[in-house]
C-alpha cells in the first residue's frame, strides 16, 4: 500500500488522544477521542490522567474526506474519562468502551482504596489529586450517536477492579460480542489479558476468559487488541512491557515486541503467548481487515525516529514478522503519540487514525490515508 496523504483533522489547542474510527451504515464516518486541557504551561508536562477529561466524537458526512470540528459529548462526567473504542454493530448499533480514572483530595487515595491497591495502581497528580483507576465502562448509541446510554463499570470475577479497555469488540456469527480488558488482579501481579463475552448487544457482560497472563510477573500484557480471522481463529495482540514500576527502570526501556496468543475455540481458551520477533511498536496495536482478504496492522513507534507505523499481513496473522514495516510517520519531536485506529472507506481508501504531538507540544488528532 502506498501513503495518499496524511492531514491534521482536529486540532484546537488542547491535549486531544487516542482517537478511533468507525463507519456508520449510512456512509458518515465518526471518529472518537479523549479531550482534555493543554496543561503544560501551568503543571510543566502533559498527562494521561485529568479531572476534565472527556470522551467526544467528531463526525464526517462526505465518507472520510473531511470532519467536521464540532465536538459531540460521549462522556463527561467528574472522573477523568480515557480511551474511547467506537464500535458499530451489524445492525448500526454503537458501542462506545472506555475506562476512567476516578480522583479524590492528596492524602485521602490510600484510605479511598486501601494503602497496597493505591500504592501499586494509583498515582498522585499535580499535588492535588489522588487517583485511582476505576475500570472499565460503555455506553450505547441506537440513533447514529446523536444521544447515548451509559452504564456502570464492569465489576464481576475474572475482572480486575480497575480494568482498561483499549481493543475494539469482535461480533461473532452468533451475535455474540467479545471485548478484550487488562489489567492486574491484584498488588503484586502484573497485566493480564481477558474476554468479556455479551449475549444481548452489549447490554450486559460476564466474564469469558483470559487472554494472556504471566504468573512469573516478568512480562505486563496491557491493551488487548483481537482479531476474528477468516478461519474462525481469534488472535490477541498485546502492548507487551516488563515491569515499569520496579524500582530504577526508566518507564521508555520497559517496551517489547509485539506479543500474541490464539483461540482455536472461540475465544474460550488460549494457546501460549508468543512474541513477534522484529515487531516493535509502543502503543497498542490495531487491526483492520481490508476488502482484498489482507490485515492492515498499525501501531505507534515512541522512540527515535518517533511516528507511526504499519505492516500489511495475510488475512490469518500467521507471517506478521515477514510483513514489510510501512514507515506513515516519522516526523514527531517526541513519544507522545499513537493509539491508531483506521477504517476503510467506500473507495478503498484505507484511513488510519492517530494522535501526534507537533513541533509546537501540540496534540493533533491526525490522519493517513493508504491505497
Amino acid at each position: 500500500m502506498k501513503i495518499l496523504y496524511t492531514k491534521t483533522i482536529y486540532r484546537d489547542g488542547q491535549y486531544v488522544a487516542f482517537p478511533t474510527l468507525a463507519k456508520l451504515p449510512d456512509g458518515r464516518v465518526l471518529c472518537a477521542f479523549r479531550h482534555a486541557p493543554e496543561r503544560q504551561a501551568t503543571h510543566g508536562a502533559a498527562t494521561h490522567v485529568d479531572p476534565a477529561a472527556k470522551d467526544v466524537l467528531i463526525i464526517s458526512t462526505d465518507g472520510g474526506k473531511t470532519f467536521d470540528p464540532t465536538l459531540h459529548t460521549i462522556l463527561d462526567d467528574e472522573m477523568s474519562e480515557q480511551d474511547p473504542c467506537i464500535n458499530v454493530l451489524s445492525d448500526g448499533r454503537i458501542v462506545v468502551t472506555y475506562f476512567r480514572w476516578a480522583l479524590c483530595p492528596t492524602g485521602e487515595g490510600p484510605a479511598r482504596w486501601g494503602a497496597d491497591a493505591f500504592a501499586s495502581f494509583g498515582r498522585t497528580l499535580w499535588g492535588q489529586y489522588d487517583c485511582y483507576p476505576d475500570g472499565a465502562s460503555y455506553s450505547i448509541s441506537d440513533d447514529g450517536g446523536e444521544s447515548f446510554r451509559h452504564f456502570p463499570a464492569l465489576r464481576m470475577e475474572g475482572v480486575p477492579e480497575g480494568a482498561g479497555v483499549r481493543g475494539s469488540i469482535v461480533e461473532l456469527p452468533t451475535g455474540e460480542l467479545l471485548l478484550p480488558f487488562y489489567g492486574a488482579m491484584r498488588p503484586g501481579e502484573l497485566s493480564r489479558a481477558g474476554l468479556v463475552i455479551s449475549h444481548d448487544r452489549g447490554e450486559s457482560w460476564e466474564y469469558y476468559a483470559t487472554m494472556a497472563f504471566d504468573p512469573a510477573c516478568q512480562k505486563s500484557f496491557l491493551e488487548p487488541g483481537i482479531y476474528r480471522t477468516p478461519s474462525g481463529r481469534l488472535v490477541g495482540l498485546y502492548r507487551t512491557q516488563t515491569d515499569f514500576r520496579a524500582p530504577g527502570v526508566r518507564f521508555d526501556d520497559t517496551y517489547l515486541n509485539l506479543h500474541i496468543s490464539v483461540s482455536e475455540d472461540g475465544g474460550k481458551t488460549f494457546g501460549p503467548v508468543r512474541e513477534v520477533e522484529g515487531l516493535w511498536g509502543s502503543s497498542p496495536f490495531n487491526t483492520l481487515p481490508l476488502r482484498d482478504g489482507r490485515v492492515l496492522l498499525t501501531y505507534g513507534y515512541r522512540r527515535p525516529p518517533y511516528g507511526i507505523r504499519a505492516r500489511v499481513c495475510d488475512a490469518e496473522l500467521e507471517h506478521i514478522a515477514e510483513a514489510e514495516e510501512i514507515i506513515l510517520r516519522d516526523d514527531a519531536p517526541n513519544g507522545d503519540l499513537g493509539y491508531t485506529g483506521a477504517v476503510q472507506l467506500d473507495d478503498g481508501t484505507a484511513l488510519v487514525a492517530y494522535y501526534i504531538c507537533g513541533q509546537d507540544g501540540i496534540r493533533t488528532i491526525d490522519v493517513t490515508a493508504l491505497a
